[in-house]
């Protein structure tokens, strides 16, 4: 993959090596603009679902069996993937959350699972 995939939390500074900055939430930040933040659009549809993040706020779900139903919500429902490797084979893409450590949010598993599926077309794409 030429391009590459970051991840932030949506109130950090906005870098030119960013590209396009999508935010995957369900759920809004308060009183900010999008635009002001740098965000190009907000994309929820690849977030987990409202009832599984509940789950492990509430810790009724430990963080691997949490992975786990996330990266399954994202195999039943693969389109919800097509519009993000979309934009990560045109250029840098800035997946972004309002969690305050995105390194320990679901965004580095949708991240992983992005990079892998965009190297997988691309094998595929070499190998006919």
């Amino acid at each position: 993959m030429k391009h590459k995939i970051a991840i932030k939390w949506i109130y950090a500074a906005k870098d030119e090596q960013d590209g396009t900055r999508i935010l995957v939430d369900r759920i809004l930040p308060h009183g900010r603009d999008l635009h002001d933040l740098g965000v190009h659009t907000w994309y929820q549809q690849a977030s987990p679902s409202t009832a599984l993040k509940r789950q492990l706020t509430k810790g009724q779900l430990d963080w691997k069996n949490f992975a786990h139903s996330y990266r399954e919500e994202l195999h039943q429902q693969p389109k919800k993937l097509l519009a993000l490797m979309e934009v990560a084979e045109q250029g840098n893409l800035t997946l972004l959350t309002a969690d305050r450590e995105p390194e320990q949010s679901w965004l580095p598993l949708l991240k992983d699972l992005l990079e892998a599926r965009i190297k997988n077309i691309a094998t595929s794409r070499s190998s006919h």
